[in-house]
């Protein structure tokens, strides 16, 4: 078994925990990918015993975690949903399919859907139902990326040798840059920034009853920070904005192709005390945010490809 020999493969469920048999058109393409195979309580039975020594324990709560990066890029064709899309709808996102148009990923208010995850090392196949996750986006110089954190429900491992994946459904990624990064408002003032991180922030339980185990959204709160070109106090005011608690409207759309157009809107957004920086030479303005919910809710953050 090589280290390197690994396959990721992901499927929404129809129903909750049961396995969705993902094969090889669910093939992810990701990096980073980190696992944790066996995450459990050990119970120590601390039992009465006429000697020293160690008890041991008993296993229990079973379940498996799962992280990695894929590129945050379209599939090519406004109205055609991306290949990462089951994993996004596990982090509490409502797919919003306009044929022909675009797809659109806004904060579900409940009835979150769930995939399950095959995860081979080399014919070792770990495999996770009801699984759910939390999910950041990074937009900086280079390749943007969305980081997914996801628990799943345990099963015993196999041996069985991985699918060949299909990878069609993934599209090169649109690097961030002049031409191809556009678009960029926060608190209505087009900044120049160096780096954008958005965390959506769910809140993830492995939660467990006598009778039950399921993978639940509990809560949610959502931050971010960026790093942007430091502009004159007469430009812009963002210690002013920190200090009266202004919120405003943070966007920015990565790609100009159609089918390969990547937006991501946060109505209502305040940013935090800012602190300057280097950035080559030239001053920046680093701050963290806070996405907040409008009154009708569910809407921090909002993915649109088109």
């Amino acid at each position: 078994m090589r280290f390197s020999e690994k396959l990721l493969l992901a499927k929404i469920e129809t129903i909750y925990g049961v396995d969705a048999s993902p094969g090889a058109t669910n093939a992810i393409l990701a990096k980073d990918v980190e696992l944790t195979p066996l995450e459990a309580e050990a119970l120590e039975r601390g039992l009465v015993k006429p000697h020293l020594g160690a008890d041991e324990s008993i296993i229990s709560g079973e379940h498996v975690l799962i992280s990695f990066k894929v590129e945050y890029q379209g599939s090519g064709t406004p109205g055609t949903a991306p290949a990462w899309n089951p994993l996004v709808r596990a982090c509490g996102f409502a797919e919003t399919i306009t044929a022909a148009t675009s797809v659109e990923y806004d904060l579900a208010a409940n009835n979150y859907e769930s995939t399950t995850i095959y995860f081979n090392m080399g014919k070792n196949l770990h495999a996770m139902k009801g699984t759910r996750g939390n999910v950041k986006l990074t937009l900086e110089k280079g390749i943007p990326y969305l980081e997914f954190n996801f628990i799943g429900l345990w099963v015993d491992p196999t041996e069985v040798a991985p699918v060949i994946p299909d990878w069609t459904a993934w599209q090169k990624p649109t690097p961030t840059g002049a031409g191809r990064t556009s678009g960029f408002t926060l608190n209505g003032f087009a900044a120049k920034p160096y780096k954008l991180s958005l965390d959506v922030g769910q809140d993830v339980k492995f939660i467990e009853t006598l009778t039950t185990q399921s993978i639940d959204i509990n809560e949610r709160k959502a931050s971010g920070s960026i790093s942007i070109e430091a502009p004159d106090l007469s430009v812009k005011d963002f210690f002013s904005d920190a200090k009266n608690s202004v919120t405003g409207a943070l966007s920015i759309q990565n790609g100009q192709v159609a089918g390969l157009i990547c937006k991501v809107d946060c109505p209502k957004v305040q940013v935090k005390p800012p602190k300057y920086g280097d950035n080559e030479g030239t001053a920046s303005l680093d701050m963290d945010l806070i996405l907040i919910p409008s009154a009708a809710g569910n809407d921090e953050i909002k993915f649109t490809l088109t």
